[in-house]
């Protein structure tokens, strides 16, 4: 249920776009129409990682999408990463949030690649909550109206 809801709210977002071709100001408005759902993606993909909503954190995947997690190796197409994102969801303590620093849209406005932080925070060994800070790196690839996440590299400052 909350994968329809994110998939209908993402499609509804990425309508918001179809004006700004029909005026002819394609280039301007689409940028920033681009980066700015590129945004609003990211705070609930960021949200549903958080909650534990494993298929919310799963659905902006592209479905050949790569994830290249610290300490593990690269997961590539979205059963791959889900596995990845249910072993860390997993975690005893599980929390994580993230957000963009720099989201920079391609001028053919097909790609685009985001920088940001994130905050882990699980479970030591004696049960004591870690937080742990990160930093990552994901490409966007244009599908259709939306973006999807082409790869998505992300490691840790400690």
């Amino acid at each position: 249920m909350k994968l329809l809801r994110y998939a209908v709210l993402i499609g509804f977002l990425a309508g918001g776009m179809v004006p700004a071709v029909a005026r002819g100001n394609l280039h301007a408005d689409n940028h920033s129409n681009n980066e700015a759902l590129i945004r609003r993606i990211d705070a609930l993909w960021s949200k549903a990682a958080d909650d534990k909503d494993l298929e919310g954190a799963v659905y902006p995947y592209a479905e050949d999408a790569s994830m290249l997690p610290f300490g593990a190796p690269i997961a590539t197409g979205t059963d791959a990463i889900r596995k990845t994102w249910a072993a860390l969801m997993a975690k005893p303590g599980f929390s994580l949030t993230f957000v963009p620093a720099k989201i920079e849209v391609a001028s053919a406005g097909d790609m685009a690649w985001e920088i940001g932080t994130f905050e882990l925070r699980v479970n030591d060994a004696q049960g004591t909550p870690m937080d742990i800070p990160g930093k990552y790196v994901v490409t966007w690839r244009k599908v259709g109206p939306t973006w999807k996440v082409a790869a998505d590299i992300f490691n840790t400052d400690k």
